[in-house]
C-alpha cells in the first residue's frame, strides 16, 4: 500500500490537526516522520542501486531504467523522465526524452514522437527558456500547475501535472539534460534533503556520461596504433620492404629475452632461431611472395645461448610449416609467426606485417596430455589460452581459468553445460551439434588438428573472434575433444588499423609525391594548418597544344599527355620536389614542401634541365617515329608562399596560393613572348647562385626587365634554350 503523502506536514508540522493534551500530534507526527525516513530510504537504495548498475556497468545505458523504476516507485511519484538538451536541426536548443517510468496507467513518453527534438523556445509565452537559462546555471527548477502558462501549462493539463522537479545534469561541458518527476496527485513541496537525493541520482548519471565519453576518446584516440601494439600479448612486428624498415614492438624483445632495440634487421630476427628453422622459415617466406599468398603462419623453436649445431634436428613441415615437436625437443622454446603481406598494384610485396607468440606451453601440452591429472590441471590452470574440453555428449568436463577469463563463465558453473549453450553464438550451434554428431558416427571431420578462427559467445551476450585448436583424447570410457582458444580482439583491431593506414596511403601516393606522402601519413591524414614559408614554384605547359591535339585522337592526346606528365614528374621527384596540381595540358610543382630547404631554388632549376634533357630525347624519338617536335615552356620564382589544405573532409586536396604562384604563371605565358623554352625570376636566379654559386645560372641569359601582368613592379627575367641542354 502506498504510504501517506505528509512530506510538507513534515516541514510545516501544520497539517496534522492536534487536540487540547497534544496526543494526536505526537502520533501522528511520529508516523510521519517515519514515512517520511521509509521514503528517503527508498530514494537512496534506488541511488545506491544506480551507483552499482550504472557506474560499474561497460555500458550505463544498462541499468538506467531499471534506476528511474525504482526512484518513481521510492518517491511515490506519477512519472520519472530523463530528457537529454541538445540543438535541433535549425541549431536551436531543443530536448529529447531518452528514458522515463510512468505509475500504472499513464502512457510511457519515450516512444512518443511528440518528445522528441522539443523546442525550448515557446512563441506564446512560458517558462521553457527560463528554465533552460537555470539548468545551465545549475540550479533546480520547480513548478506547479497554478505558477505554469503557455504551452507549458498546456502539457502540464495534458498528462494531469500538478507539480513538477527538474535536477541538471552537468558535465564538465555544461548541462547535459535533466531528471525530471512529475506528481499528478498534489502541489508537492519537495524537502532539502529529498532534493540532495535527487542530486545526487543526477551526479551518478553525469559520471557515467563522462566516463562514457572518456571511453569513446579513447577508442578513436590517434595513439590507437601504438596502444595496440604495446597493449597485445602477442609480439608485433613490420617489415616495410620498399624502404628496407623494420619495427619490432617491446613484446617482441620479451619473447625473445632479448634487450629492445638490439634486432636490427629481419636476418638479425631469424638469427633467434633454431639454424634450421631459420633456413626453412626463408624459403617458406619467399616461397608464399611467389605464389603471392595474402597470409603466412610458421612454428619454430628459439636458438638457445648454450645449443651447439648438432642438436638442432632436421626439422619436418606440417600442416602449420615449421619442425616437429618429436618428444626430446620439449625443453625447447617454441614461436608462431603470422602475419600478413601486403603487395603494390604492379604486383611486388611492399610490407610484411605479422606477430609473435610464444606457444612453448601449448606445444608442451600437446606432448603431455596424456600425462598425470596432477600435471594437467596444473599447465590448465597456468596457461594464457583458454582449454576447455567436452565428452562426446557435448558437455564441458573441464574449463580452465584462461577460459574464465575470456569468457565470463566461472569454472564451477561451466562443468556439466553444454557447450553450445555456453559460448557458441546461436547462429551456429546448430552446425556444431551437426558436426559433432557427424564425426561421431562417420569420423569425418573438419575442424581437428587445425588452427580456425571462429567467433564466440561471452557471459555478457558479446561476441569476439578467437583462434581454434581441437585435439582428439581418447580415453577408456569414450572419447574427449580439448579445444584451446585464444582472445585475438586486439590482434584483429590492429590489423585493422594498419590495413585502413595501407589503404590510405596507396590512396594519397597516387595524388601526392613521397615526401607529401610522409607528411601526411604522419599528421594522420591533413596537413594540419595553413602555413606561409619561402619555396620555389615551377609552371610548365605545352606549346602549340590545342593545333596538336585537334589533328590527334583522344587517345593520342591522352598518350602524350601521359608521356609529358612522365617526364616532368621523374625530374621534381628527383630533385624533391612536389607534384602539386595538373592543369590540362600544363602542370605546376613547388621545391621547399612541405618543408624548406637549403637547396629548394637549385633543384627546381636542376630538374628544369633534366626536363629539357629528357624532352630532348624524347623529340628524337617522336623524330625518328615522323612525329612533331614537342615544345615546351618552364617558369620559375622564388618567394613566399602560403601552403594549405583546400580539400574537404572526404577528399584530400593541398595546394599552394600567394603572388609567389601568381607571378611563376604569368613568367611562364611570357616564355612564348620571349622565345625562350624557360624563362626565371631574378629572385630564383640570386637565390639558387647563394646556395650552391655562379655555376647554378650557368646558361641563363639576362632578358632585361619586364612587365609582368598583375605586378606592378618590373621583373628582371633570365632565359635558357632548350638547345643548351644536351641529351
Amino acid at each position: 500500500m502506498r504510504a501517506p503523502r505528509i512530506g510538507a506536514a513534515i516541514l510545516r508540522k501544520e497539517a496534522i490537526p492536534v487536540d487540547e493534551s497534544g496526543n494526536a500530534h505526537v502520533v501522528e507526527d511520529r508516523a510521519a516522520a517515519l514515512a517520511e525516513l521509509a521514503r528517503r530510504t527508498a530514494m537512496l537504495d534506488a541511488i545506491s542501486y544506480g551507483a552499482a548498475q550504472i557506474i560499474g556497468a561497460e555500458d550505463w545505458r544498462a541499468g538506467i531504467q531499471e534506476m528511474l523504476n525504482r526512484l518513481g516507485r521510492a518517491t511515490e511519484v506519477s512519472r520519472v523522465t530523463l530528457f537529454e538538451i541538445h540543438q535541433g536541426a535549425d541549431g536551436q536548443p531543443v530536448e529529447t526524452c531518452r528514458y522515463d517510468w510512468a505509475e500504472p496507467g499513464l502512457p510511457r513518453l519515450s516512444g512518443d514522437p511528440r518528445y522528441r527534438d522539443m523546442p525550448l523556445v515557446e512563441h506564446e509565452g512560458g517558462q521553457l527558456g527560463d528554465w533552460l537559462a537555470a539548468r545551465r546555471r545549475g540550479e533546480i527548477v520547480q513548478a506547479t500547475l497554478k505558477d505554469v502558462t503557455g504551452e507549458t501549462r498546456r502539457t502540464f493539463l495534458e498528462h494531469g501535472t500538478q507539480s513538477f522537479i527538474s535536477v541538471p545534469i552537468m558535465l564538465r561541458s555544461g548541462v547535459w539534460g535533466f531528471l525530471g518527476l512529475d506528481d499528478c496527485r498534489s502541489e508537492r513541496v519537495w524537502h532539502t534533503l529529498e532534493i540532495d537525493v535527487l542530486r545526487t541520482a543526477a551526479a551518478l548519471v553525469a559520471g557515467a556520461l563522462e566516463r562514457a565519453a572518456s571511453d569513446e576518446a579513447l577508442r578513436n584516440s590517434r595513439e590507437r596504433y601504438a596502444l595496440a601494439a604495446r597493449g597485445a600479448n602477442d609480439g608485433l612486428w613490420d617489415w616495410d620492404l620498399t624502404a628496407n624498415r623494420t619495427y619490432f614492438s617491446p613484446r617482441v624483445y620479451e619473447i625473445l629475452a632479448l634487450p629492445e632495440g638490439t634486432l636490427a634487421s629481419p636476418k638479425a630476427f631469424a638469427g633467434q632461431l633454431m639454424q634450421r628453422d631459420a633456413v626453412v622459415w626463408r624459403k617458406y617466406l619467399a616461397h608464399c611472395i611467389i605464389e603471392r599468398r595474402r597470409t603466412f603462419e610458421f612454428e619454430a623453436r628459439l636458438r638457445s645461448s648454450t645449443a651447439r649445431p648438432e642438436q638442432d634436428p632436421e626439422p619436418h613441415l606440417r600442416p602449420y610449416p615449421g619442425p616437429h615437436p618429436e618428444a626430446g625437443q620439449a625443453a625447447s622454446r617454441w614461436v608462431v609467426i603470422r602475419g600478413l603481406i601486403v603487395y603494390e598494384e604492379h604486383g611486388a610485396a611492399a610490407r610484411l606485417v605479422g606477430s609473435l607468440r610464444d606457444i612453448t606451453d601449448r606445444k608442451r601440452m600437446e606432448l603431455d596430455l596424456r600425462a598425470s591429472e596432477t600435471r594437467v590441471r596444473a599447465i590448465l590452470d597456468t596457461a594464457f589460452d583458454a582449454i576447455i574440453t567436452i565428452g562426446e555428449a557435448g558437455r564441458i568436463v573441464e574449463f580452465n581459468n584462461a577460459a574464465t577469463r575470456i569468457f565470463g563463465h566461472a569454472r564451477a558453473d561451466a562443468i556439466g553445460q553444454p557447450l553450445a549453450e555456453l559460448i557458441i553464438p546461436p547462429i551456429y550451434r546448430a552446425a556444431h551439434k551437426e558436426g559433432l554428431r557427424r564425426y561421431l558416427e562417420t569420423g569425418q571431420h573438419s575442424v581437428l588438428n587445425r588452427l580456425i578462427e571462429v567467433e564466440a559467445l561471452r557471459a555478457d551476450g558479446t561476441h569476439i573472434p578467437v583462434e581454434l585448436s581441437i585435439t582428439e583424447v581418447p580415453v577408456s570410457e569414450g572419447r574427449l575433444f580439448t579445444a584451446m582458444l585464444r582472445d585475438i580482439s586486439e590482434r584483429k583491431r590492429f590489423e585493422a588499423q594498419l590495413a585502413t593506414a595501407e589503404r590510405q596511403r596507396a590512396q594519397l601516393t597516387r595524388h601526392f609525391s613521397p615526401n607529401m606522402v610522409e607528411e601526411l601519413m604522419q599528421a594522420g591524414g591533413r596537413i594540419g594548418v595553413a602555413r606561409t614559408q619561402p619555396m620555389a614554384v615551377l609552371f610548365s605547359d605545352l606549346y602549340d597544344y590545342t593545333e596538336m591535339s585537334a589533328t590527334m585522337s583522344g587517345e593520342q592526346v591522352i598518350e602524350l599527355l601521359r608521356a609529358f606528365h612522365a617526364i616532368v614528374e621523374d625530374a621534381v621527384f628527383n630533385h624533391g620536389g612536389t607534384l602539386d596540381k595538373y592543369i590540362g595540358d600544363g602542370l605546376m610543382a613547388t621545391f621547399g614542401t612541405p618543408t624548406p630547404g637549403p637547396m629548394d631554388a637549385t633543384n627546381a632549376i636542376a630538374a628544369t634541365r633534366q626536363m629539357l634533357r629528357e624532352l630532348a630525347r624524347w623529340n628524337q624519338r617522336r623524330e625518328a617515329a615522323g612525329e612533331r617536335r614537342i615544345r615546351v615552356g618552364v617558369g620559375l620564382h622564388f618567394g613566399q608562399a602560403t601552403l594549405g589544405d583546400v580539400g574537404t573532409e572526404q577528399r584530400f586536396e593541398l595546394t599552394v596560393v600567394g603572388d609567389t604562384v601568381n607571378i611563376a604563371s604569368r613568367i611562364e605565358q611570357m616564355s612564348r613572348l620571349v622565345r625562350m623554352a624557360v624563362v626565371a625570376s631574378d629572385d630564383i636566379i640570386r637565390q639558387a647562385v647563394a646556395e650552391c654559386g655562379q655555376e647554378a645560372a650557368e646558361g641563363f641569359r639576362d632578358l632585361g626587365e619586364h612587365r609582368v601582368r598583375g605586378h606592378p613592379a618590373l621583373i628582371r627575367l633570365w632565359g635558357l634554350s632548350a638547345e643548351s641542354q644536351r641529351p
